[in-house]
């Protein structure tokens, strides 16, 4: 998603001030507070934490970051290049302090995934719905319904789309997503990633629908199967929402706003204008699905267009469908604890 992931369930299911401690949105705390650190959470977590050291960028972290100055960032990914996994717990608790961030607001946590479709290189029965690369000319600053009645003009060319998908509806979820991968008819796999927008505003069309009155209970599933009851309303449903989303192919799978991989159950996408890319997190929610507890070390790593505030998290749950079960269901609130390099 920009290479970018949009965190996008959160998206469907709802629609730069630097965190300081004088307005009360950051408070300190201690490993004892986080239910269920571990060393395995860490090792689990590492390979993550690894991607987000490669690409520290020094622009995101001003020299009195509360959570942590570049210089302090790289010092701790220097360090931890060197330290043995059964090492971990201690290397971190000797080397960072624990703050929970923003103590007196309800957090928010919720999921997305990489979404696994059939696609096709060239256009064939059953598949002729074109998802389209970033255009060159006035396609790219049209609207939604522009560029639906461009593509039903018959206008588009070969060398304007990526690959051709089952249906409208598989391509506006991929919209949503920002990413996901292709299957195509011989087996082998297509990324496409986030190569741009529209400039449209983002619109949930999953809020739209329930404040009609359309649906009492939003989720990807509910959603789904509205407008498969409702196929004559569908282009006029995503009209509602003026975002359209670009997209290239790309030599990996999720690729997040950070650059780096997203790792399943460890990247976090936050609002990035309060936390900076590569934060490392203590999430402490609830597994909506199964309603069990739900506590891990994760690294801030991606952003969407419908994460916002200070306690806010999106979840990448991974690839395919289970994940985009858990994402799906995924709505919960929750603490967010940041660890945070002395």
């Amino acid at each position: 998603m920009m290479n970018k992931l949009f965190a996008p369930l959160a998206a469907l299911l709802t629609g730069c001030t630097s965190l300081s401690y004088s307005n009360n949105l950051l408070e300190p705390a201690g490993f004892s507070d986080l239910k269920g650190w571990d060393n395995q959470h860490i090792v689990e977590a590492r390979s993550a934490i690894n991607n987000s050291c490669q690409k520290l960028d020094r622009k995101n972290y001003s020299a009195n970051l509360p959570l942590g100055s570049y210089s302090k960032w790289q010092k701790v990914c220097q360090q931890l290049a060197r330290v043995d996994d059964s090492q971990l717990t201690s290397f971190f608790e000797k080397h960072f302090n624990v703050v929970q961030i923003a103590p007196d607001k309800a957090g928010l946590f919720t999921g997305y995934f990489s979404p696994v479709y059939e696609g096709r290189r060239h256009k064939e029965p059953g598949f002729e719905t074109p998802l389209l690369k970033l255009p060159d000319g006035d396609l790219r600053n049209k609207s939604r319904a522009e560029i639906a009645q461009y593509i039903d003009s018959g206008k588009v060319s070969a060398d304007q789309v990526l690959v051709w998908l089952k249906s409208p509806v598989d391509r506006f979820f991929l919209q949503i997503q920002g990413s996901g991968t292709i299957e195509l008819k011989d087996g082998s796999h297509l990324y496409a990633g986030y190569a741009g927008n529209n400039g449209g505003k983002y619109v949930a069309i999953g809020r739209a629908l329930k404040d009609r009155g359309d649906l009492k209970t939003v989720s990807m599933a509910t959603i789904k199967q509205w407008l498969a009851d409702n196929p004559e309303k569908q282009q006029s449903l995503f009209n509602e929402n003026p975002r359209y989303i670009f997209f290239k192919e790309t030599s990996t799978g999720a690729i997040t706003a950070q650059g780096v991989p997203a790792t399943a159950h460890h990247t976090l996408a936050v609002d990035s204008s309060f936390i900076p890319y590569g934060s490392l997190l203590w999430v402490d929610t609830t597994l909506t699905i199964n309603q069990k507890p739900y506590r891990q070390l994760m690294v801030a790593q991606d952003t969407g267009s419908a994460i916002k505030g200070v306690a806010r998290g999106d979840i990448y749950m991974g690839v395919g469908e289970q994940a985009g079960t858990l994402a799906g269901a995924q709505q919960a609130p929750g603490k967010l604890y940041a660890l945070v390099p002395k």
